[in-house]
């Protein structure tokens, strides 16, 4: 068995990307890497996520139990707590590259459970997509301005990372799921109805707080529903319902002056005291608390 080495990004780096980067903790890295940069790495798992965007070149690359392809114009987010092995790339290879840690990116956003989905990588299909038209102008653009950010050291430049990070994420997400739902995989099926049932659940959250509910629109059973779902990102069915129910709390309790009686309503709660109940089981807190949270 192969030794696991426990790594961070600083000592990852020095290791298989020949960089010397400053002998301190750092959970956000950018590099622009060439096939030469790149010592080949047999094996190992990694406790950050990896975001490669694929420039020229060519390489292999394992991430879990999938082996796929960096290709020019694409892009990959390989999750924490994955096991990776890189080949020697082309000479011809260039990428960028961003490393960062997972709490990195929740420091300071309110929203954790929105941040749980984009960071969610379904370990079913290989984490790597291709980048059409504007895409990888795009991507690239967000990694210079990372990148710019850490070398200039400036007032708020992380917040501006993470904003940047968000995006990225966001749209590495969106790009996933069009490709998805355009595949003729035998995943494409369970996709398919996880995606109409978030669609679902972002119209008729407030009135239908029921997984039953979504099935029966959709003529699958609530089981089969929350299969397909979990399979997809890595929670049932319910817990959409209750964090899309709990995201619009937020909103409505941080940005309007209604009342905690009119938000109640407002969301269709039976009281309340249903309602404090509710954030109190999601969050730890009662509405009050999360108005007063800074």
């Amino acid at each position: 068995m192969k030794e696991e080495h426990e790594l961070n990004i600083v000592s990852f780096v020095g290791r298989y990307f020949n960089y010397i980067l400053p002998e301190k903790e750092m959970d956000i890295v950018c590099l622009s890497v060439s096939g030469k940069e790149i010592i080949p790495l047999e094996g190992n798992r990694i406790h950050f996520y990896m975001i490669i965007i694929g420039v020229t070149g060519k390489t292999r690359i394992k991430a879990g139990s999938h082996q796929f392809l960096i290709m020019p114009n694409s892009v990959s987010v390989i999750p924490a707590e994955s096991w990776v092995a890189l080949e020697k790339p082309q000479k011809t290879f260039d990428a960028k590259f961003i490393f960062f840690e997972p709490s990195f990116i929740k420091k300071g956003w309110a929203y954790n459970h929105v941040l749980n989905d984009l960071m969610f990588i379904n370990p079913n299909y290989p984490p790597t997509f291709p980048l059409k038209g504007k895409q990888q102008k795009d991507f690239l653009y967000k990694f210079n301005k990372i990148s710019q950010e850490i070398d200039t050291e400036a007032p708020f430049g992380m917040e501006m990372i993470r904003l940047y990070l968000v995006q990225i994420l966001f749209e590495y997400n969106r790009i996933c799921e069009i490709c998805l739902l355009n595949s003729d995989t035998s995943i494409n099926r369970k996709f398919q109805i996880m995606h109409r049932f978030r669609q679902l659940v972002d119209v008729q959250f407030k009135e239908n707080k029921a997984v039953a509910s979504y099935a029966d629109q959709m003529n699958i059973t609530p089981k089969y529903l929350s299969e397909c779902v979990t399979e997809h990102l890595g929670y049932p069915a319910l817990k959409v319902i209750q964090n899309r129910i709990l995201r619009e709390a937020e909103v409505l309790l941080k940005y309007t002056e209604k009342s905690i009686k009119e938000i109640s309503n407002e969301l269709q709660f039976d009281s309340p005291t249903h309602f404090s109940r509710f954030t109190q089981h999601q969050k730890g807190k009662t509405p009050t608390e999360l108005r007063q949270q800074p």
